[in-house]
């Protein structure tokens, strides 16, 4: 199975996410595969707004500088909701509603939409930026507009 390089060719979802979810203390003090650790603190700031919709989505990878959620279809299956990933100068939140629901990035406050990059990618240099206090406004949104299309259940 390959999936952005994150899963090894024989492993299941099921076990990449048990494994994450009960080595989560060894895991979260090996920071070393990190392309920077300084943006580690800005990591944690996305990646625990991101945290509150855990309840209705499914965690599949909580490492160090690497969170992902996705809606699980089958054991095998799933669709994928937001990814955030430390890169070399900044933390980005790639959010797949954003592609799927355009209406979306329409509705975003300005400041939000100059952090996006992509169609559904958003960059964050520092934990000072006034954007990141619109992420969980809009990871809100993405969640209802979901729920909406029937896509979470």
């Amino acid at each position: 199975m390959r999936w952005c390089g994150v899963l090894q060719p024989d492993a299941g979802i099921c076990s990449v996410r048990a494994r994450s979810v009960q080595s989560e203390p060894t895991a979260r003090a090996s920071v070393d595969w990190v392309k920077n650790p300084a943006l580690l603190p800005l990591w944690e700031t996305l990646s625990s707004i991101a945290r509150q919709h855990e309840n209705v989505l499914d965690v599949i990878r909580d490492d160090p500088g690497y969170y992902k959620l996705v809606k699980l279809k089958t054991r095998k299956s799933f669709d994928p909701f937001l990814a955030i990933c430390i890169q070399q100068n900044h933390v980005s939140l790639y959010l797949t509603p954003l592609y799927r629901n355009p209406h979306l990035t329409a509705g975003m406050p300005a400041v939000l939409r100059a952090c996006k990059t992509g169609k559904c990618t958003l960059r964050f240099s520092n934990e000072e930026e006034v954007a990141i206090e619109h992420v969980a406004q809009l990871l809100d949104e993405c969640v209802l507009t979901w729920l909406d299309a029937g896509m979470i259940r």
